[in-house]
């Protein structure tokens, strides 16, 4: 995994911990490969696994596989790509929390929807954060 998307993940889940509240233990995994295989058996960039036993663990797969060939723009942009990708699967998590029924095309839409507005959250304090420290010099 490219230490660039290492630490930029690291901070978000830093982030995302300070900022939600994560009842139900959940572990996130970012194997180093461009797909994983959903449960269906289809490729996929990530996935979450909610077992039957709800004193099990939740675990979520987010592919974090990139071929760094000197472009940083296009690093930055395939770890913003991860980031959205690790919110929508936390968006699943979210919705078994709370129990939440809804048709699989509806599942898919709210979890996206949330994802979006998560990483708007974190962008703008990200964004806060950097002005912050600009003030601070």
């Amino acid at each position: 995994m490219h230490p660039f998307l290492r630490r930029e993940v690291h901070t978000f889940v830093r982030w995302l911990r300070a900022n939600y509240p994560f009842p139900i233990r959940v572990n996130v995994y970012i194997p180093n490969t461009k797909k994983i295989r959903a449960n269906d058996g289809d490729l996929c960039y990530g996935r979450c696994f909610v077992p039957d036993d709800p004193d099990d663990s939740i675990t979520i797969d987010v592919a974090g596989g990139y071929d760094y060939d000197g472009d940083f723009r296009a690093l930055q942009n395939y770890t913003w790509g991860t980031i959205f990708t690790l919110a929508h699967e936390l968006g699943h998590y979210y919705q078994y929390l709370n129990r939440v029924s809804l048709p699989p095309r509806g599942i898919e839409w709210q979890a996206t929807y949330y994802a979006h507005r998560v990483q708007e959250a974190y962008y703008d304090a990200e964004w806060d954060e950097m002005d912050e420290c600009a003030d601070e010099s």
